[in-house]
């Protein structure tokens, strides 16, 4: 199944951004210019399944599915490198993982739909379960605009890879889905304190390595 995701963020995310990514306050006009051009770029989509099909998955009702933004977010990043304006383009990494982290929240809204079951867990391969699962879920849900390499990168670098659990009874609001913070090792999950710079996770790797750390660190 293929879904039309439509993320934005939202006033608490607008409140916290700053803190979360550890930029003064008075870099809120860049940012929101960069966020400005940024969203008409996104093209997010959801492809996911509801069917109980995925080796090693034991859960009694669960979907799973690939959540990408679309290849503008990586245009735009890219286009900032290209001009050797790193604040810029770190700026728009930050933004796109806020965005896609809020379409998780809608791929969940529409699995309940579709289901008639109640999401109450969100699981990202590498975590719980294995990233052998990655061209598994890839070929059931056949994506059109997402490529996995033969490395098992997911391109667009803004896609992720994730599984729901679901139950009969609802258990928390969606956006507290992502619940395993203790022990996850999703390094660019947005959720965290502060964005690691120096991480590749498949589901959704940072485009900055780590010699561009201290450069970096410094322009925030």
């Amino acid at each position: 199944m293929k879904c039309k995701i439509t993320p934005e963020l939202s006033s608490k995310d607008w409140k916290e951004f700053c803190s979360r990514f550890h930029f003064d306050n008075d870099k809120l006009p860049l940012i929101r210019a960069i966020y400005t051009a940024m969203l008409p770029l996104v093209d997010a989509f959801a492809y996911y399944s509801i069917k109980q099909d995925l080796p090693g998955v034991s859960l009694a009702h669960y979907a799973y599915g690939l959540v990408t933004l679309g290849n503008g977010a990586d245009e735009l990043s890219e286009l900032y490198l290209n001009h050797e304006q790193l604040e810029e383009a770190y700026i728009a990494d930050c933004l796109s993982l806020i965005l896609l982290s809020n379409a998780y929240e809608q791929f969940a809204k529409a699995v309940e739909e579709e289901s008639s079951l109640y999401a109450i867990e969100l699981s990202f391969l590498g975590d719980e379960y294995p990233l052998e699962l990655l061209p598994e879920i890839f070929e059931h849900v056949s994506p059109d605009g997402i490529h996995l390499t033969g490395s098992n990168m997911l391109m667009p670098l803004k896609t992720a890879a994730l599984i729901i659990k679901l139950d009969s009874q609802k258990q928390k609001n969606i956006k507290e889905l992502c619940n395993t913070c203790a022990n996850c090792k999703n390094l660019s999950c947005p959720s965290r304190k502060a964005l690691v710079l120096s991480c590749h996770t498949p589901m959704v790797p940072c485009r900055f390595l780590i010699s561009d750390t201290e450069a970096l660190l410094f322009l925030v």
